[in-house]
């Protein structure tokens, strides 16, 4: 299956050396669960409308800072959604443990996570991602999944010093 992902955009209180470190790192588990390129927000210069998730580390009931708050709000209104991580571990049956993204679940209830339900995919390729063999490289503020192959290619075929990627 060969397609493109919107990226995920995660959010947290970013007042903190250590506030972006933790945002950092729950961008880069929200990117390993769903197997899409994920943006984590250290300013509200971004368009909610241009990703397809929004992502909030801790309950917005207690969020605080300008960044989540702002996008978390316009998020809200134009209708993306937006979850909190979810209350407690969901294990989908290939072993894979979500923490903070919304798992498929079929009539039965049994729950799939994007590798499963095939919406994994490298993001230079285009085609599907199997977990395990996931290369999760940084890229600015975005953690992107690729196949080993495909980042290995990336860095033979460009400058790092124009596409600077940094694998987990």
């Amino acid at each position: 299956m060969s397609h493109t992902l919107r990226p995920a955009l995660c959010v947290a209180p970013v007042d903190t050396a250590a506030d972006v470190k933790a945002l950092r790192a729950f961008a880069h588990q929200v990117a390993y669960e769903t197997g899409r390129p994920t943006v984590f927000a250290t300013h509200t210069d971004h368009d909610v409308r241009d990703y397809s998730t929004v992502y909030v580390l801790g309950d917005i009931t207690t969020l605080r800072g300008v960044v989540p708050c702002v996008l978390m709000g316009e998020a809200l209104v134009a209708g993306v959604d937006v979850f909190e991580p979810l209350d407690e571990a969901v294990t989908c049956p290939c072993g894979i443990v979500l923490h903070y993204t919304r798992p498929y679940a079929d009539e039965r209830g049994e729950v799939f996570c994007a590798e499963c339900t095939g919406e994994s995919a490298c993001a230079w390729c285009g085609e599907w991602n199997d977990t395990e063999d996931l290369a999760i490289a940084e890229h600015g503020n975005a953690w992107i999944p690729l196949h080993d192959g495909c980042l290995d290619g990336i860095r033979r075929a460009t400058s790092t010093e124009i596409v600077p990627l940094v694998t987990a």
